[in-house]
């Protein structure tokens, strides 16, 4: 397999807030590579005397909502960390598995006695620059 295409390794079990960066990475990574397209698409246009004289605009394509439904096994596991003065501070983590044919396998579990998380993520408008006071 090529370096651009790595190996796909299957992580079983995750802490949950890993799951829900990876879903929002890959959403803005695709969002990231569809504006690159629609660029060089322009460029392409602009450099083409027959094309750029006829007005072609490049479409621009963006995800206005993205609906993402989780079928996943959650757990609770308490860590105990030495502090400082050798206090002992007790935090509990929560991870998710996917509810997949290898983790069902694996632990032989029933799918459906899953967890199910909904997440919308949707496109809003950048953030306006506050004016800095004395600016106009």
């Amino acid at each position: 397999m090529s370096d651009d295409n790595p190996e796909m390794e299957e992580v079983l079990i995750q802490p949950l807030e890993n799951l829900l960066l990876h879903i929002g990475r890959g959403i803005a990574q695709s969002q990231v590579e569809m504006d690159k397209n629609s660029y060089a698409t322009q460029v392409l246009i602009d450099t083409d005397e027959a094309l750029s004289e006829r007005g072609i605009v490049a479409p621009w394509y963006h995800f206005p909502e993205v609906k993402v439904d989780l079928k996943i096994e959650l757990s609770i596991q308490s860590v105990s960390e030495t502090r400082e003065n050798n206090k002992v501070a007790r935090r509990s983590h929560l991870f998710a598995a996917p509810m997949n044919a290898a983790y069902c396998n694996t632990f032989h579990r029933d799918v459906q006695g899953s967890s199910s998380i909904q997440m919308r993520i949707v496109s809003i408008p950048p953030p306006t620059k506050p004016e800095r006071p004395g600016e106009v």
